[in-house]
């Protein structure tokens, strides 16, 4: 069953070459080995190299499994590679003899696969780097794409009105919880794999934390830490029993098809402090400011620091987005095949945003006694708005406790 019809490859493609013939690394080809880029340019997970080149149809040559891949993708060129001694003589069928600029993906690709491809290619190919080009090929997402995400947002709905009756347990722990959530999630048809991009960096499907546990920092690229239920994972939900009347956050990734839809909601057993609650309200109105001013054309970098301006500005700029000088340095991520994709909402990044960007963004509070507080929706960046496609209530979810 093809995920993609031909059409959105072809229109991938041509997008790809364009960047290609744009670009001032001159590339004579790009060898797609990562799974996600894989799968987005050829509609397959099956190992296999794709070829593409400014002048020719990809060609797509497959070590293993060959009859799968041609069911899953509506590439004309599918065939096998039975060794990897025949990977150049694909590339010269394409470019002729050597010298090379091949393209590759040097962000993920290890340093022994990158000798290794060095070595096979052989000394008339320069390897470069094309990670860039074929993130930002992915940054603007098709009306098929943002169907999936609002796919998974409607999964992810169901998900978070699943949560008063797991949470009104006695002496549940937020790793229990979290557990519960997880499984509730596969029921609904998460497809089990979180994909992100970079080395050592990983998550599960969701995180539940709550109190001084979850306020604890760790060696994660995220806003929330969390005590974790060993030390080899040391992120996330702990043992200890959710206590009564403490904020408990809830933040988790609804994936149906490949793409990634991010929301948090808060929960409490009892009731919320009306200090966490008046914390709550204010990152809810830093959401409410990006509705109202992010389009495109806006700047990531500016939204960003305007952001972290007005959550000084409203008194939670101290620990926002992490506590104190281990704060993540970012609003809001990208999200699509892979949870981290480009844009970010961060410094540096400066180009201005397109019609459909897909953004999470997630302001978010530590309180060293009650934990992580905050909220986070995903959106679709429109040519007059941002349309949130996690249409999901943001009332603190309460159980009597």
């Amino acid at each position: 069953m093809q995920s993609f019809d031909s059409a959105e490859i072809q229109a991938r493609h041509q997008r790809l070459q364009e960047l290609m013939t744009a670009s001032s690394s001159n590339l004579d080809a790009i060898i797609v080995l990562n799974t996600a880029d894989l799968y987005y340019l050829s509609g397959t997970v099956q190992t296999a190299h794709l070829l593409i080149t400014v002048g020719n149809e990809p060609r797509l040559l497959v070590r293993k499994v060959l009859e799968r891949a041609r069911e899953d993708s509506p590439l004309e060129h599918i065939e096998p590679l039975a060794s990897m001694k025949g990977l150049p003589d694909e590339i010269a069928s394409l470019l002729g003899p050597p010298p090379w600029r091949i393209g590759m993906e040097l962000d993920v690709l290890p340093a022994a696969t990158y000798a290794f491809y060095s070595k096979l290619l052989g000394e008339g190919t320069e390897i470069l780097d094309a990670s860039r080009l074929l993130m930002a090929n992915r940054a603007a997402k098709s009306d098929y794409e943002i169907g999936e995400l609002r796919r998974a947002a409607e999964a992810q709905r169901l998900l978070f009105e699943s949560v008063p009756e797991l949470l009104d347990k006695d002496g549940i722990s937020t790793c229990e919880l979290q557990n519960q959530l997880d499984c509730r999630a596969r029921t609904l048809g998460h497809c089990g794999i979180i994909r992100l991009r970079g080395m050592n960096i990983g998550t599960g499907i969701g995180t539940v934390t709550s109190g001084p546990d979850g306020a604890l920092p760790n060696h994660s690229l995220f806003p929330i830490g969390g005590k974790g239920p060993h030390t080899c994972v040391s992120q996330g939900g702990s043992t200890s029993p959710i206590e009564k009347d403490t904020p408990v956050i809830i933040d988790y990734l609804m994936s149906l098809s490949g793409y990634h839809s991010d929301c948090t909601r808060m929960a409490v057993c009892g009731t919320i402090p009306d200090g966490a609650l008046e914390i709550y309200e204010k990152t809810r109105e830093l959401l409410r400011f990006c509705e109202e001013t992010i389009r495109e054309g806006s700047t990531p970098s500016k939204i960003y620091e305007e952001m972290v301006a007005l959550a000084h500005d409203k008194g939670i700029g101290d620990n926002f987005m992490g506590p104190g000088q281990l704060a993540v340095k970012f609003t809001g991520h990208s999200v699509g095949l892979e949870v981290n994709e480009l844009p970010v909402l961060a410094p540096r990044f400066d180009e201005p945003l397109v019609a459909g960007n897909t953004l999470a963004i997630e302001p978010k509070y530590t309180h060293p006694e009650w934990g992580v507080i905050g909220v986070e929706n995903t959106y679709a960046v429109r040519a007059d708005r941002l349309e949130n496609l996690t249409e999901i209530s943001e009332d603190i979810i309460s159980v009597a406790g």
